[in-house]
């Protein structure tokens, strides 16, 4: 059985894998490059395995060494967690979050997690739709929030609810563009804020040819895709759970009266290899009951 000598070189590799680079990770360790080099060496010499193939333009893990990689970093999490927990430093969770996701729908119950869990500190960090997308995902955030169709290959998901679309636009862009057909989409300006799937979506449940030509695509922000429907700028598909004021207020118009089913929902992600923290546990658990209730 392969034994490794050295706790440094472990953690050496850690910081080698993230940062793909021997400057780089000289530089973070504070260490010189002939170092780090031979901490890789020592360790790949001790397991008699390749962890990294040695390109011009960096590092690039061996599939050996990414196993070895999500081991680590697992394990030095859950060493980072037992030292927070035995010091009594409070627990910082970090969860990755959807703007309006965040805005919307958890910043108004935040109030009573943390009047159930004051010691509990939630360190929130915003992406769009991107957290599944990283190379290494727990490197940005323990769990988080994500919104397809729940088929992230390196994730545990768990869907929230099901969600219902609406298509909405500015009483404005109605009355300039009357839309009572579905098939009358099709001669409008269509806005998206990621990619064109849940367009080409809802074109297909209502057995529709869809045309790429006509979708305007907003930076990946939703809130501006939002302010930009209000605008009069053209015709959106949002989740109905995420616009209901804006609904009741009338300040957007559901031209067909109706919501419409879709594969697409937000779901609760782990990266596979974490090893959540008590803190992370308790919050993922307030987070489950609370689109249970």
């Amino acid at each position: 059985m392969s034994k490794v000598r050295n706790i440094n070189s472990i953690q050496v590799f850690d910081v080698v894998s993230r940062l793909k680079s021997i400057t780089l990770a000289a530089q973070s360790l504070n260490i010189s490059q002939s170092s780090v080099s031979y901490h890789i060496k020592k360790l790949e010499d001790e397991l008699q395995v390749p962890l990294f193939d040695r390109k011009p333009e960096g590092l690039t893990p061996t599939s050996q060494g990414k196993v070895l990689a999500s081991h680590v970093e697992s394990g030095l999490r859950s060493i980072q967690t037992g030292l927070e927990q035995i010091s009594g430093q409070a627990e910082a969770v970090r969860v990755a979050i959807l703007p309006m996701f965040a805005s919307r729908w958890l910043s108004p119950r935040l109030g009573d997690f943390w009047e159930a869990q004051p010691d509990i500190q939630l360190s929130f960090r915003n992406h769009n739709n991107t957290f599944a997308a990283k190379e290494r995902p727990n490197d940005f955030a323990d769990l988080g929030i994500l919104w397809g169709l729940g088929d992230w290959k390196d994730f545990q998901t768990e869907r929230l609810w099901s969600e219902k679309m609406v298509v909405v636009c500015s009483p404005g862009y109605l009355r300039e563009n009357p839309i009572t057909l579905a098939a009358e989409l099709k001669n409008r300006a269509l806005l998206h804020v990621d990619d064109e799937s849940r367009w080409q979506e809802w074109f297909a449940n209502n057995q529709l040819e869809y045309s790429p030509s006509q979708a305007k695509l907003i930076p990946q922000e939703p809130h501006f895709q939002l302010s930009s429907t209000m605008n009069g700028l053209g015709v959106a598909l949002f989740p109905q759970s995420m616009i209901q004021g804006e609904l009741e207020t009338g300040m957007l118009i559901n031209p067909f009266g109706r919501t419409f089913e879709t594969s697409f929902a937000y779901h609760l992600g782990i990266p596979n290899g974490v090893s959540l923290s008590r803190s992370a546990i308790v919050f993922k658990n307030w987070l489950l009951s609370q689109c249970r209730d």
